[in-house]
């Protein structure tokens, strides 16, 4: 998981949930999918013991 600082300057979207076509990169590892077929499409906002965190959200190229 990323904070805030470490996403900002980056142009992909940060979605409040994440989309019916997204996948986090655990999801495609335990597909056997390739994550080389998928790019990070933007990040989800996490929040976890009362701080904002964000993970990034992959969809295929």
């Amino acid at each position: 998981m990323l904070k805030n600082h470490e996403i900002l300057g980056t142009e992909k979207p940060i979605y409040k949930e994440k989309l019916v076509h997204h996948l986090f990169l655990d999801e495609i590892t335990q597909l056997n999918e390739n994550p080389e077929d998928y790019r990070v499409d933007g990040y989800v906002q996490v929040i976890k013991n009362k701080k904002i965190f964000f993970t990034a959200v992959y969809s295929l190229k």
